[in-house]
């Protein structure tokens, strides 16, 4: 077949590769490489590459100033590449559920279910911010059986995305509520975060997306390659055997593990999960398998990028990642929807 080539691994394992993918998946890491690097070195204090490289390879003793700098930001650095993958992952698998194109996270209030948990925990009864992802988890969860709950009789395709909208505004409300009970110093502590910036990010919240990350992504890959009965509808599913309520119910929950600790390290991220799938199905295709490693990809380089540019460009004001992916987020959004619609 063109375009194919198959690895042979012995007389019993032929492993068939398709060259747009792979190559489409190696120009993503050199990207990522490369803009990893542009992220250590750019800021309020440029450094040179020979320092980061000094850092990074310490054959010999790095600068002190250099390792405080470096100590700043790595931890963004590796939360902006988990972060990003996580919430793609998470909306290519929801819009595969929703069978709609619009899904993602914050536009179903997935985003915004976790936040309210993470904020009424953290600001209302204290808890410890290792049980804050457990309590982001299971809100963001509650919010998509909600969520998908009110629209399952609404036929319009549409319909899916205005309740999630709509219980994502109410959300919302109630989050701001919260947020102003304690005081101007702690709203603006949770107004930073609530925009998706990864300032306050410390090496215990890179440390936390790792570990989930380490066990989510994996699975996420896993997931991908079995819900190609999904994509043909929950009837035609169920008549080749699939469970397609079970399978949905599973997608959803992993959907909501993927954002509930991104959200509890740096915030929402609205708009990078519908983003992030679009653009790799441009890319590769419609095939979920090989999607949803584009999809990670493009979404850690889009969050990675975007926090370089938010405290690079605009400096003395540094503008919150969030921000700046909500903005292309919305115009993206806009075109999906056009088209979209269906032609006469």
């Amino acid at each position: 077949m063109r375009g194919e080539i198959t690895l042979r691994l012995g007389r019993a394992v032929h492993l068939p590769i398709r060259l747009r993918p792979a190559a489409v998946i190696s120009s993503l890491f050199v990207l990522l490489l490369a803009t990893s690097i542009a992220g250590l070195q750019f800021g309020s204090t440029a450094i040179a590459l020979a320092d980061i490289l000094h850092w990074l390879f310490p054959f010999k003793a790095s600068d002190p100033e250099t390792g405080s700098i470096m100590g700043l930001r790595w931890p963004r650095i590796v939360a902006a590449l988990l972060g990003g993958a996580m919430v793609a992952a998470s909306g290519h698998l929801l819009q595969i559920v929703a069978r709609n194109g619009l899904a993602d996270p914050g536009l179903l209030g997935i985003s915004q279910g976790s936040m309210a948990a993470i904020v009424i925990g953290a600001a209302v009864f204290g808890l410890a911010p290792s049980m804050l992802v457990w309590l982001g988890l299971a809100g963001g969860f509650a919010t998509a059986i909600l969520v998908m709950t009110l629209a399952y009789r609404l036929t319009s395709s549409s319909g899916l995305i205005l309740v999630g909208l709509a219980v994502g505004i109410v959300l919302i409300a109630a989050i701001e509520i919260v947020m102003v009970q304690g005081g101007i110093l702690q709203f603006a502590r949770w107004l930073s975060w609530s925009h998706g910036s990864l300032t306050a990010v410390s090496a215990s919240n890179a440390a936390m997306l790792i570990l989930w990350g380490s066990f989510l992504l994996p699975v996420s890959l896993i997931a991908s390659s079995k819900v190609m009965p999904l994509l043909l509808g929950h009837e035609q599913a169920a008549g080749i055997g699939a469970s397609p309520r079970k399978l949905s119910l599973l997608l959803t929950l992993l959907a909501a593990m993927l954002v509930a600790p991104v959200v509890a390290a740096i915030g929402p991220i609205s708009f990078l999960g519908l983003i992030a799938a679009h653009i790799a199905r441009r890319l590769v295709g419609e095939r979920p398998g090989e999607v949803m490693p584009v999809t990670m990809l493009v979404g850690a380089l889009i969050l990675l990028a975007a926090d370089t540019a938010g405290r690079t460009l605009f400096l003395p004001v540094v503008v919150p990642a969030g921000i700046l992916i909500s903005i292309a987020g919305v115009l993206i959004f806009l075109a999906a929807a056009r088209l979209a619609r269906p032609r006469r």
